[in-house]
């Protein structure tokens, strides 16, 4: 099991810099959140959950199409820069993904959550919260880390273990330790069918023109081989 304190710490020590760096870093910027944004809804008048909303940057996004958002994050460092991103009427919670999550039940239309839930281990737990909080109908609009990209990048001795790995980030200020959980394609999509989800859309996320201008040496690998995997999945209880 993951040290939730650690990803905590993580995250509390990169959140300055991730809040400067991460609107315009291209593998943020230019291919997971133009894939994730491709399958929202019609924004207009849905409560929202953004679930992990780090600094705020989709937050933002939200609430400009005509959104009331609640944006959710362990890191009180990354709420503070959430808050000062958004200036606007978004309501601020600081609560952790693992655990019960401090809603009423039907609560929201919406919950997103950019790369979020990767550092969560226990889906089945998850999903339900997330079906408990979602009024009927409601979607949840999610990226992850793909499958198929961490087994080839993190070589595991077992593709069928759901593991801890913990890797150091370097494009963030000092180097940090950020562990999060690689899991098999069925564990990822089987407790979302669980929970009473019905899976309806895939996107494998795909670089952006301007992803090409500003990584031109990275931009050939990204568009031929997967790197997130972004997901739409309605409740249909």
């Amino acid at each position: 099991m993951t040290d939730e304190r650690s990803v905590l710490d993580a995250y509390e020590a990169l959140a300055d810099e991730f809040a400067a760096r991460a609107p315009t870093k291209p593998f943020n910027a230019d291919l997971e959140r133009p894939s994730t944004r491709q399958l929202f809804p019609e924004l207009d008048g849905l409560s929202v959950l953004d679930a992990g909303c780090g600094p705020g940057i989709t937050t933002e996004e939200l609430l400009d199409g005509g959104a009331h958002v609640v944006g959710l994050d362990v890191s009180s460092k990354m709420l503070g820069h959430a808050k000062a991103r958004t200036d606007r009427d978004a309501a601020f919670v600081r609560a952790d993904l693992s655990r019960p999550l401090p809603f009423r039940s039907d609560t929201f239309d919406l919950v997103h959550a950019s790369l979020a839930f990767d550092y969560v281990e226990d889906w089945q737990s998850l999903f339900s919260e997330l079906a408990r909080v979602l009024r009927p109908d409601g979607l949840v609009v999610c990226s992850v880390q793909h499958p198929v990209a961490e087994t080839q990048r993190l070589d595991p001795d077992d593709y069928f273990e759901v593991e801890t790995v913990t890797e150091t980030w370097t494009d963030f200020g000092d180097p940090v330790a950020v562990p999060f959980h690689r899991r098999p394609l069925e564990t990822l999509l089987n407790p979302i069918l669980e929970a009473g989800f019905r899976l309806e859309r895939v996107r494998e996320a795909k670089p952006t023109k301007q992803f090409r201008e500003k990584r031109p040496e990275a931009y050939e690998r990204v568009s031929k081989e997967p790197t997130f995997l972004c997901l739409r999945a309605r409740h249909d209880p």
